[in-house]
């Protein structure tokens, strides 16, 4: 019996094993130019409304261009509140629209987003998919790095989207 059970034990350590090796995940690099504009509240802090473009690629292939926009409230204590809108548009035109969230020190730091909307194949699959990510600026450009873990049937759209060619 004790035998049976290590054996059992073994079955369900390596299937553990496995499926942690299986894990698909979709990684985006990026970097864009933000512009910030500010006004000062009367007792605390600083409010801004900030907007970004830049580009990005992704483990996939794929690459493409972004736009940003939303709000920054800065605190008095240097740390600051984010929340902004993002379209990224790919190579082959499809859009998807995110929404980050973030607080702490403006000049660094790791968020969240989740997509909102899409134009990607299957879109279900993807509409309030969550991903983390980091980012740091170097005066007003930022360098941004995300990860997402997603499933086989995700992980076949992005490959067919970043082999993609329209004309």
């Amino acid at each position: 019996m004790k035998k049976i059970l290590v054996i059992i034990l073994c079955f369900i350590f390596i299937s553990i094993l496995k499926s942690n090796d299986t894990e698909k995940e979709l990684n985006i690099t990026g970097s864009s130019k933000t512009t910030i504009k500010s006004f000062d509240l009367y007792k605390e802090g600083r409010f801004s409304s900030f907007s970004s473009e830049g580009t990005w690629t992704n483990n996939f292939g794929n690459y493409g261009r972004s736009k940003c926009m939303g709000v920054v409230r800065f605190l008095s204590n240097n740390n600051m509140e984010l929340n902004n809108m993002c379209e990224s548009i790919d190579k082959n035109q499809y859009k998807t629209w995110s929404l980050f969230k973030r607080s702490g020190p403006l000049d660094s730091g790791v968020g969240v987003y989740e997509i909102i909307d899409t134009t990607l194949p299957n879109r279900e699959l993807f509409i309030g998919m969550k991903c983390t990510y980091a980012i740091k600026y170097m005066d007003e450009i930022n360098f941004t790095k995300s990860k997402c873990k997603i499933t086989e049937k995700m992980e076949k759209v992005f490959q067919k989207v970043a082999n993609e060619i329209k004309g």
